[in-house]
């Protein structure tokens, strides 16, 4: 008879996981569904600030040990080795039922109980889903992440034994799920095979769980494998508002253990907070789109007209604060203060942006206690899009920068980071809105981080915007020369900026050399070519022109980053190739790409009034 007991483990080292939302679910399930007389847990080192792990303890006894790291003279190298050692040895102490800690329980293993020992079928040798057998010449291996033994069992004991020998460099886990398989056929007394669908009911490539499938296919299951290595993106959206919230077969089944109670206890409170001056217009659209939050604060640093009002009749939590000499990092810091502490997110807005609609729930969604900050998605206007790192923790962050200024960590904070690919945040600018303080306080942040590349190329651009065209050139040069200056899209963008300031000079031939320097350095991207196209284009020189264009059509995937300039992924490309084309004497190309051209912007005359000229007049009667 087997004893009721149950042992799991998890040891930490190479290619180790954190143990997380899914482990202390297959440790509570196991718990409420087998209600084992005993529940051992082992481990090496006990995972530091972990909610999940904390969530185990009135569930298991941890016991603390030293996995071993060989056997037999052979190096056991890796945690899941050592772990194929411990759960035998262990098996062969106590008796009982080892489980992986991505297995879950649909039903009690008491019937299975009676036996000396039971290991389930890993796969069938022609992978047919459905094919119900225990034939051993239809079978590839076993699985060892679900193993049901009597204590002192003799083939437990001689499995492991002959691990030593079964261990092979090139083939993974042999000795975990062949070797035993081997065993078997050489006798199969040694332990009672259960058909793959037993402890395997879905395969990894077999996602139905998180589906809407037929939950009668698990009828003859006693638990699901979870693949949590090979699902890893699906498995880290686990948790317990996907247990509440998502509607498929997987939260049909575990559903119920989602904690409610603890889950209203450990609610995420979110703060929307921002800093105003004189930004009445954008008040009541920011408050509407922030209303889901669970506190929205504004610092206002002097607002004169009713950006104050309006936002305190709006429910905004409205500060006065007064920074001298203006620093946007340090007004920002100011309102960060005087976010409530009991805040676990906060959200750093300006009042001319707004959340999306959903916000609140992919944020809940992605959002893992240990997680410190969120990229997503922020439309900046004028059709450019990309990620976004203003989402942070209320603990460890600080503002940086008088001006283009961003939340960094404390020295002590260790980041984690959550992804998604959702956009969250919008941008929905004045374009009254003066840029006069930037270039000082760019100049100021130069002065103070002259390392960082960001400043200096935020500083070097904003010279172009005034037309100070030798200070631009002279900054340009100093960012590309930086050796922190490594982001290729950033360094195209700064010899494009290179090369339209040499233009501005009348300087065609540096201009060009700086255009040639920016697709060098972002090939893949359409805006040198796009530039190089134009430079050409108003030096009559067509093949170079028609070259450039359809180097910049040829470019089909968009980067979605701040460098970014929608008008190439537009009309322009094929324009340029369209008139190069014409003035080469390329009739065909020449209405092939005008005619894009037009059809892309329809109600650009412009356009509209080339592709007639190219159909009425083909270049060579023209001459």
């Amino acid at each position: 008879m087997i004893p009721n007991i149950i042992h799991m483990m998890w040891f930490t080292g190479p290619k180790s996981r954190d143990f997380g939302f899914l482990n202390y679910l297959a440790v509570k399930i196991a718990a409420e569904v087998q209600k084992p007389d005993q529940y051992y847990f082992y481990y090496n080192i006990e995972p530091a600030n972990n909610p999940h792990w904390e969530a185990i303890k009135p569930y298991v006894t941890l016991v603390q040990i030293n996995p071993p790291t060989e056997i037999g003279g052979i190096s056991l190298d890796y945690p899941q080795y050592q772990s194929d050692v411990v759960r035998l040895e262990k098996l062969l102490e106590h008796g009982g039922i080892y489980l992986d800690t991505d297995i879950l329980l649909l039903k009690p293993l008491t019937p299975l109980m009676d036996n000396s020992c039971v290991m389930g079928a890993d796969r069938y040798t022609d992978d047919r889903v459905g094919l119900h057998t225990t034939d051993p010449d239809q079978i590839a291996s076993v699985a060892n992440g679900v193993i049901l033994a009597e204590r002192s069992n003799e083939f437990i004991r001689q499995w492991l034994e002959a691990i030593p020998a079964a261990i092979k460099p090139d083939v993974w886990a042999n000795h975990a799920v062949v070797l035993p398989f081997e065993m078997y056929r050489k006798d199969p007394s040694v332990f009672a095979l259960q058909e793959v669908e037993a402890f395997i009911p879905f395969g990894f490539m077999d996602k139905l769980i998180f589906g809407n499938g037929d939950k009668s296919r698990l009828d003859g299951s006693y638990c699901l494998h979870m693949w949590e290595t090979i699902w890893a993106d699906d498995v880290q959206k686990i948790n317990d508002h996907y247990l509440r919230t998502e509607h498929n077969l997987f939260t049909e089944l575990f559903g119920k253990y989602a904690g409610e109670q603890a889950m209203q206890d450990k609610r995420l409170k979110i703060c929307v907070y921002a800093i105003s001056k004189n930004e009445e217009a954008f008040v009541e659209r920011f408050a509407a789109s922030a209303k889901e939050a669970d506190h929205v604060l504004i610092a206002d640093t002097g607002s004169t007209d009713g950006t104050i009002a309006a936002a305190k009749a709006a429910g905004v939590d409205v500060h006065s604060i007064c920074i001298n000499p203006w620093r946007f990092d340090m007004a920002r810091n100011v309102a960060l203060a005087l976010v409530p502490p009991d805040m676990d997110v906060c959200i750093s807005l300006d009042l001319d942006e707004i959340l999306e609609p959903g916000w609140r729930e992919e944020i809940e969604r992605v959002w893992t206690p240990e997680t410190t900050r969120l990229r997503y998605y922020f439309d900046w206007g004028s059709g450019i899009k990309f990620k976004y790192e203003k989402i942070h923790h209320r603990k460890g962050y600080m503002w940086h920068h008088p001006c283009h200024e961003y939340p960094i960590p404390d020295p002590r904070t260790k980041e984690v980071w959550a992804d998604t690919d959702m956009l969250l945040v919008s941008h929905h600018p004045d374009p009254l809105k003066s840029r006069g303080q930037y270039l000082d306080l760019l100049a100021v942040s130069v002065k103070e981080d002259p390392r960082c590349p960001r400043n200096a190329f935020y500083y070097a651009r904003e010279l172009t915007f005034y037309g100070k065209l030798n200070e631009a050139i002279d900054a340009l040069n100093h960012y590309l020369t930086m050796p922190e200056a490594t982001w290729m899209n950033e360094r195209c963008y700064a010899y494009r900026l290179l090369g339209q300031t040499y233009e501005n000079k009348g300087d065609q031939w540096s201009a060009e050399a700086a255009y040639h320097k920016a697709c060098a350095e972002a090939p893949n991207t359409r805006e040198p070519w796009c530039d190089l196209a134009l430079l050409k284009f108003r030096q009559n020189q067509w093949p170079d022109c028609y070259a450039a264009a359809m180097r910049a059509i040829g470019v089909v995937n968009r980067d979605l980053v701040y460098t970014c300039d929608p008008t190439v992924w537009g009309a322009k490309p094929h324009d340029l190739a369209a008139i190069a084309a014409w003035h080469m004497g390329m009739q065909d190309e020449a209405i092939k790409h005008a005619t894009i051209a037009a059809n892309l912007e329809p109600e650009n005359e412009r356009l509209q009034a080339n592709l007639r000229l190219i159909l009425e007049t083909p270049k060579e009667k023209a001459e």
